[in-house]
Order: C-alpha cells, then structure tokens, then sequence
C-alpha cells in the first residue's frame, strides 16, 4: 500500500492550532486557529493538503501537493505557502517511514548565502494528523518552525 493509500482515510477537515515559531524574536511563538482540508486529486494519484492560518491577524493559507510512487514508496511534494514562500513552490523528496509517517525535505534560496533547507513532516496517527516543519541551515542545523495537530471536525 503507498502513501497516497494510507493518507486517503484522512480525506475530509480538520482543525487545530498552529504554532508558528520565530527564533530571533524576544517571545518567539505564535498561535493561531488552523484549519486543513485533505483531499484526493487526479484519480486519487495525489493527496492535497489546503491548509489555513494567520499571522499577527493576518490571513495566511499553504497547499502540500504529495505523491509516491508505489514500487519503491519514494515521495515527492510540492509545497507554498502565502507567508513563508510567497510567490513560490518548492519540491521536496523523502520517503514513508514505517510508522506511516512522511518526512520530506527541500531546498530555498537565501540571497548571498547557500540554499537553506525545508524539511516537513506528516504524521499521521488514528484520528489526528501532526504537520511540522523544520528550517535547516546550509550546516544541517534544525530549527522547529512550525507545528500543527489537527483533529476531525
């Protein structure tokens, strides 16, 4: 069974709340209501991920497109988000973990310094689902950016 198979049953909304974290701030977390829709596109081939939060007030949504390929559970995602990459769409590569969790990582560009990385986590387990996002350095070091559990509504 590939990825896309185990993440259909989580078709449908959900809610929760986000915690966005900003490290170089004095009171470096945000919270804000969250809301996720999980549905299946292109003959099920794809799982989206429509997501939606705000910061300092401010409206903000993302989408995770994911797909795997069923003979070696490779996946891919593509990724954006109205704050964090505006404008932009970045592709990540990981693979499915053996407790159904999903971890992929991909690559943005800093303007005079080397590419940093993005990793993000979908963890899926009975009735939540955990989406957490990582900010690596061109050093490998990682940093929790954001972290969300959501529930069915």
């Amino acid at each position: 069974m590939s990825a896309n198979e185990d993440l259909a049953k989580y078709a449908g909304s959900w809610s929760g709340t986000n915690n966005l974290y900003l490290s170089w701030e004095q009171e470096p977390l945000r919270q804000s209501p969250s809301t996720l829709t999980v549905s299946l596109k292109a003959n099920k081939q794809f799982v989206a991920f429509d997501y939606t939060w705000a910061y300092e007030g401010e409206p903000q949504e993302g989408m995770i497109l994911l797909g795997c390929d069923k003979k070696s559970d490779a996946v891919q995602t593509v990724w954006t988000d109205s704050w964090h990459s505006s404008h932009t769409l970045m592709l990540s590569d990981g693979k499915v973990a053996d407790d159904g969790s999903i971890s992929v990582k991909g690559y943005y560009k800093v303007e005079g310094h080397p590419d940093w990385g993005w990793r993000t986590d979908l963890i899926p387990a009975g009735e939540s689902l955990r989406i957490v996002m990582y900010n690596v350095s061109p050093d490998g070091e990682e940093e929790l950016a954001v972290e969300t559990d959501f529930s069915r509504t």
